[in-house]
């Protein structure tokens, strides 16, 4: 299915104008509703991602430190990792806090690690979410008072072992019993170990049986399941795996969503695979699907891994590529011939991007079929 291409139906940059002039309305709003918290919080991280080696300090704190169970342990950790630390990152309280907590950790490491744990959760407070039942059900029952719905998504990354992975689909699945969750999502490569991307079927095939066991689950309880995206290797496994359990007659009208990053070219044709097949599914069985657009967050990974082999490196060279990207996918995926069988999310913190989104849209008519998502916080 051909779409027509937008600069044919209006201006192109004319829309654009009126995008831009949505995102002035947006901050001006936003201004007017942020609260002393959100400033403080606002000028806490601008201030640390402008210094390298805060944000790897802070890195090594939540990976590192506070998952070393042993206080003594994670006490050295502490203290190795401090001697990074700068007052141009932090700040000159937590500067002094961190500095004499490392060396108070020497004599009274079980006295000091608490108050390290309690400091870096309070800094991720709002973007980081308890995962204890009550606390979780309080704040999504907040966010529903509002018209938010909540994406759940269990912390970790790649596992190393069948062991791992099946730890992990536990955990995701303890989740999604829960009364209060009704959205969550999971990457493959979380819950499905060693994908081996030249044992395409095999690993689709791995992926299938534990996304079996999730989607039966996720219908059980009436909760919505987002495949996310890991490593560019991921990406048609993802899809295929997708694709193939959702065709299964057990889970032929399942609503379920899929994640592509605008940062890969080949989520373009990805888009239109899940397009035609999307449309088709939903004429006959009435099941759809929800496309979510991400701009990609693996970049560096994905460099170094490039660097390692002597590979070209999957992503798009410049941020302005990735940009355009984003922009054509919004483009092609916001139609009427889709709008039925297919709704998009745009995750974005870009407000241009959102603005725009919203602008191509309203153009279409096709307002229903969007939803704006943004990380919690």
């Amino acid at each position: 299915m051909q779409a027509e291409p937008l600069s044919t139906q209006k201006d192109i940059d004319g829309l654009s104008a009126q995008s831009i002039l949505s995102v002035s309305d947006l901050l001006t709003e936003s201004d007017a509703n942020r609260r002393r918290r959100d400033t403080a919080n606002r000028k806490r991280f601008a201030r640390l991602l402008k210094d390298r080696a805060s944000v790897d300090l802070t890195m090594s704190l939540t990976d590192e430190v506070m998952r070393i169970t042993s206080a003594h342990q994670a006490a050295r950790a502490f203290r190795h990792n401090a001697k990074s630390a700068t007052i141009k990152g932090l700040g000159l309280l937590d500067f002094v806090g961190l500095k004499i907590g490392a060396q108070v950790s020497k004599i009274f490491p079980t006295l000091v690690m608490p108050i390290v744990h309690w400091r870096v959760r309070d800094a991720a407070y709002g973007i980081i979410l308890p995962a204890e039942s009550a606390a979780l059900r309080k704040h999504i029952e907040n966010r529903d008072r509002e018209n938010v719905r909540l994406n759940i998504n269990v912390l970790g990354e790649a596992v190393l072992g069948n062991a791992e992975a099946n730890a992990r689909l536990t955990a995701i699945r303890e989740l999604i019993s829960r009364p209060e969750v009704n959205y969550a999502s999971v990457k493959i490569s979380s819950i499905v170990s060693q994908l081996i991307t030249i044992d395409h079927a095999g690993s689709v095939e791995r992926a299938a049986v534990q996304l079996r066991t999730l989607y039966r689950q996720a219908n059980t309880f009436g909760v919505f399941i987002n495949l996310d995206m890991e490593e560019f290797r991921d990406l048609r496994i993802t899809v295929d795996a997708f694709k193939e359990v959702l065709l299964e007659s057990e889970f032929s009208a399942m609503d379920a969503g899929i994640v592509l990053q605008a940062y890969l070219p080949e989520s373009h044709a990805a888009f239109a695979e899940l397009a035609e097949w999307g449309v088709a599914r939903y004429a006959k069985t009435g099941g759809r699907i929800k496309i979510r657009l991400v701009k990609g967050a693996n970049l560096a990974m994905e460099k170094a891994e490039a660097e390692l082999h002597g590979w070209v490196p999957a992503p798009y060279a410049s941020k302005a590529d990735v940009d355009a990207s984003y922009a054509r996918l919004i483009d092609v995926a916001l139609r009427p011939e889709y709008a039925e069988a297919i709704r998009i999310g745009i995750a974005s913190h870009n407000l241009f991007h959102v603005a725009w989104g919203i602008e191509v849209a309203k153009l279409r008519g096709v307002e229903d079929q969007l939803d704006i998502e943004m990380l919690e916080g």
